[in-house]
């Protein structure tokens, strides 16, 4: 196994809490560094195929609920699929 590949997974066993709470930071600083610096056509074209295929995902899961409550969390999918 590759040496980064180890120590990686040594840091975040000894410091999977520290890891956990960055998540959601580094999440948003991709996203914000997706929009300013530029990619590449195919992971342009990439994204977007995936961006279509969750929204008819979340579409299908919507249009299929019984209950109004059963898909209680659509507003906070709806706030990430939009991101």
């Amino acid at each position: 196994m590759n040496d980064q590949l180890k120590f990686l997974q040594q840091w975040f066993g000894r410091h999977a809490a520290v890891a956990h709470g960055l998540a959601a930071p580094v999440l948003v600083i991709a996203v914000l560094a997706m929009m300013v610096l530029p990619l590449a056509p195919w992971v342009l074209d990439t994204f977007f195929t995936l961006n279509i295929a969750i929204a008819l995902i979340v579409m299908m899961v919507s249009a299929y609920m019984r209950k109004p409550l059963d898909f209680s969390v659509f507003p906070t999918v709806l706030l990430l699929t939009t991101l």
